[in-house]
């Protein structure tokens, strides 16, 4: 009966010890396909917008902006001491006409002090008509918030946490990126192409890119729990997120064609 009694123990640790690495095995499925569909979901809603972007055929209206990242939004990835990846956090404006309406939107992630990852929201205004820029028109609104960090509730709602990488890069018809004539002295770019950001624009062109190419990461849950664990030391972070983040994050890439270019 001790025999039969320590090979029934036995078993059942063994059985006790396979349901447990199922059961983990199942979750961190369950987890993976979450992040995989919220993902999804958030390029959807991006390029959708990206899609409907239009030619406000005013040389004093931002029909798509974007700035270049500072190294605060930089992480690179490394793998072994060899950089992988480099993420980036674009802030993004859009416009776009719908019916009788301009519609004002964009995209932004909040970071924690000092380091590439945070929340990203998304910005939406809009107005009957439009007015130069900077004086009281849809692009103000968005630029001025992100200038402060002020994600005003007014326009801005929250869409997803753990984001470490939200990028685009625009194309002619050519497929060309032609940064030469697209980036200024500020660091950030714009369609129509030029113009300082504290004054009125002097634009050389009005039109839109062919095509856009977004790029969107994020964190995994439990990367996501580590990285909030680490949010009071940003060092400490940077070295998680540098060292660590490639393996455990979740990135999605599309192009899109602008169906009001001009081609």
């Amino acid at each position: 009966m001790l025999v039969s009694t320590a090979m029934l123990s036995f078993i059942v640790l063994g059985l006790t010890a396979v349901f447990i690495q199922t059961q983990k095995a199942f979750k961190t499925g369950i987890r993976q396909n979450t992040i995989t569909d919220a993902g999804r979901s958030i390029m959807d809603m991006i390029t959708s917008d990206l899609r409907q972007m239009s030619d406000a055929q005013n040389t004093n209206e931002y029909n798509f902006y974007w700035d270049l990242p500072t190294s605060a939004s930089l992480i690179v990835n490394y793998l072994n001491g060899v950089p992988i990846r480099t993420n980036e956090l674009n802030e993004i404006f859009i416009l776009e006409h719908t019916n009788n309406s301009w519609v004002g939107v964009g995209y932004a992630v909040s970071n924690y002090p000092g380091v590439a990852i945070g929340s990203l929201y998304r910005y939406e205004t809009n107005w009957t008509s439009l007015a130069p820029v900077f004086s009281n028109d849809l692009f103000s609104a968005f630029y001025t918030n992100i200038a402060v960090s002020n994600f005003n509730g007014n326009y801005w709602h929250r869409v997803a946490d753990g984001v470490i990488d939200l990028r685009v890069s625009a194309y002619d018809q050519f497929g060309n990126t032609n940064y030469t004539r697209q980036l200024n002295q500020y660091g950030w770019v714009a369609y129509p192409i030029g113009g300082p950001p504290l004054s009125l624009p002097v634009f050389t062109s009005n039109t839109l890119p062919n095509s856009v190419e977004l790029e969107f990461g994020i964190l995994e849950p439990d990367a996501l729990i580590q990285a909030r664990a680490l949010a009071g030391n940003p060092t400490a972070l940077y070295n998680f997120l540098s060292s660590n983040a490639a393996p455990n994050m979740e990135v999605f890439r599309q192009r899109v064609t602008i169906a009001a270019a001009t081609r």
